[in-house]
């Protein structure tokens, strides 16, 4: 065999074995990334989970459990701007003065990053602030970190949609 037909054959059997590394880099590659999006699916299904649950504690007045799902700082922003830290929105829920009494979520969109979670949804909320009936749809964001590994709400903020009623309140 001439060193021209060496060479050509040499130069091929390369080109195959770096075009099948290449090939099994990508297939590596895509693997990993569906083991991350399944990780990221099962990490956002948690999330809603425990988001579920503490809405359901909010409406049964479970202040115990509403500890448990908030971090230390929590904060909740009415959506007429009124801003309560953790122990003051647990005292005014303990006392009865937010007294839910519907929560209706729809169009529910999680998004994730690591150890941080975001929620957005809109919100139907019928609720008694200290006798005052109020019935409002807000877009609702919170947001969850990931804190010894439990998911915690560390913020709720709420945004008024244009022709809620609200009482003489909109605290929520």
């Amino acid at each position: 065999m001439s060193l021209n037909r060496q060479l050509l054959c040499t130069f091929g059997r390369a080109l195959v074995f770096v075009a099948g590394l290449s090939a099994a880099g990508q297939a590596a590659h895509a693997l990993a990334a569906s083991r991350t999006d399944d990780a990221k699916a099962g990490g956002n299904q948690e999330v809603l989970k425990i988001n579920a649950e503490c809405n359901a504690a909010e409406l049964r007045a479970d202040v115990a459990a509403m500890d448990a799902c908030e971090t230390e700082d929590f904060t909740h922003t009415h959506a007429n701007g009124m801003v309560e830290h953790k122990a003051e929105y647990l005292k005014g829920v303990g006392s009865g003065a937010h007294k839910f009494l519907a929560l209706d979520l729809s169009d529910v969109h999680v998004r994730s990053y690591g150890a941080t979670a975001i929620i957005e949804e809109h919100m139907h909320l019928r609720a008694n602030n200290s006798g005052k009936i109020a019935d409002v749809n807000n877009l609702v964001m919170t947001v969850w970190t990931k804190q010894q590994g439990k998911w915690r709400e560390a913020a709720w903020i709420a945004v008024g949609l244009p022709g809620s009623r609200s009482g003489a309140s909109e605290s929520n």
